[in-house]
């Protein structure tokens, strides 16, 4: 069993199975992400839908499937059905599917693991397991993050607070980093927020940066350690310049109205963006920057 998952019709089996289960674990975030603001369970009462209230059955509860079935609408009421559920449904398969592949893609086609290589492979792939769990449970803390954030303008302290207790939690007893690894995150990164949201409050007399940011930057600290994080700060502090230039260029094309520089838009969204970035591609990006350096 174990030498037929590491084969090429094991790939495509577990890479099914593994994206299926993506698109479930997408189908409680979005619980979490309705709920969460409104201060209601996440785990009572069952879905339902929003305009009707009509409780929502199970084969009308399938992951992208059934939003396609029904056509974006209830069956009972025929309400609309927001695209942010099935659209949450797809991204967290498919960064699921992004983690198994960048952490066991080399088990497969470059080592070409076999039942009589586990042992020889043990210590590899229980690294790259490790590795795998921290990251995704990182990425189930961050997407609800991120869409609360982008709809609601407030970050949970819930989520910020889980955030931070697992990175420490997960980074110290399951990889095994120094106690410094996200020590030195969460206090650089949240305390560097915290004298900007303060200077800017002095300054202008009106809160910039808000609370919920300065945890968030902690918390991601705590999980990425403090290289991790200050990539995150950078390339959020970009995504967001982008985003609000696209945004102030869209707002002029339709004509609608004078657009202030005091307009507001949600940072967690961009530090959300930029810390999965990093997973995937920081330590690359990084690798280039400093032998760009290296031979100027």
């Amino acid at each position: 069993m174990v030498n037929f998952l590491f084969l090429g019709n094991g790939f495509v089996l577990i890479s099914v199975f593994i994206f299926l289960i993506g698109l479930s674990v997408g189908s409680f975030l979005n619980v979490v992400i309705f709920r969460l603001p409104k201060n209601s369970s996440i785990i009572y009462p069952p879905s339902s839908c929003p305009e009707c209230g009509s409780k929502i059955k199970f084969y009308d509860n399938i992951p992208i499937l059934s939003y396609i079935i029904l056509r974006g609408r209830c069956r009972k009421c025929g309400g609309k059905i927001s695209p942010v559920y099935p659209a949450v449904e797809l991204i967290t398969a498919l960064l699921i599917y992004l983690l198994f592949l960048k952490y066991f893609y080399n088990a497969y086609f470059f080592y070409k693991i076999n039942i009589l290589d586990i042992g020889y492979f043990k210590n590899y792939l229980w690294k790259q397991f490790s590795y795998l769990f921290v990251r995704l449970i990182f990425i189930l803390i961050i997407i609800p993050v991120a869409i609360i954030d982008l709809f609601h303008k407030i970050i949970p302290d819930v989520l910020n607070i889980l955030l931070i207790i697992s990175g420490f939690i997960l980074n110290i007893f399951l990889l095994h980093k120094p106690v410094l690894f996200p020590l030195s995150g969460f206090l650089i990164a949240g305390l560097f927020f915290y004298f900007i949201a303060l200077f800017y409050e002095i300054i202008k007399k009106k809160e910039g940066l808000g609370g919920g940011d300065i945890k968030l930057i902690a918390g991601i600290g705590a999980f990425l350690g403090l290289r991790g994080v200050i990539f995150t700060i950078f390339a959020g502090a970009f995504f967001a310049l982008t985003g609000f230039i696209l945004f102030f260029v869209s707002q002029k094309l339709k004509k609608i109205g004078p657009i202030g520089f005091d307009f507001k838009i949600p940072f967690g969204p961009f530090l959300s963006l930029a810390s999965i970035f990093y997973i995937f591609y920081g330590d690359f990006l990084i690798k280039i920057y400093w032998n760009f350096l290296y031979y100027r």
